[in-house]
């Protein structure tokens, strides 16, 4: 089994709006380049906004994407949702989730999105800490 690439963004920000902002950038930036992207979302609220956003983030390109109910299959390169989409991507991941994703392993890159709240940086020290002692390798960005 293949570790993932983990990266870390820490955000300057403290609103979570700033993080759903980063993470379209993310996703953007990986479709660009031909890579297919997981979102997954703490919540179907959460999953709802990310699917609005990606509708409206950037007028000079068009992301397609799709959201995945109860392990849906995903019909796009981008799918959103709070659990693995039924048909593995195993390209990217981007983690909403405040928690570890259960199903990371199953990706190539994973990305972690961390606020500069007190408890955002708990608990991305916590998953930081976990996928060091899974011995995958490492990244941090500030941002």
């Amino acid at each position: 089994m293949l570790l993932p690439k983990v990266s870390f963004y820490a955000l300057k920000q403290h609103e979570n709006a700033a993080r759903l902002q980063f993470a379209c950038r993310l996703t953007e930036k990986a479709y660009s380049l031909g890579h297919s992207v997981h979102i997954h979302t703490e919540s179907v609220e959460q999953a709802r906004q990310v699917d609005e956003l990606l509708w409206q983030f950037s007028p000079e390109s068009f992301l397609p994407h799709c959201l995945v109910e109860d392990h849906s299959p995903a019909t796009e390169k981008i799918s959103i949702g709070m659990g693995p989409p039924e048909e593995a991507i195993n390209d990217v991941l981007i983690n909403l989730d405040q928690k570890l994703c259960g199903f990371h392993s199953q990706f190539a890159r994973v990305n972690e999105i961390v606020l500069a709240d007190q408890h955002s940086l708990e608990q991305g020290r916590e998953r930081y800490r976990y996928y060091k002692s899974q011995a995958c390798e490492l990244e941090n960005h500030k941002i």
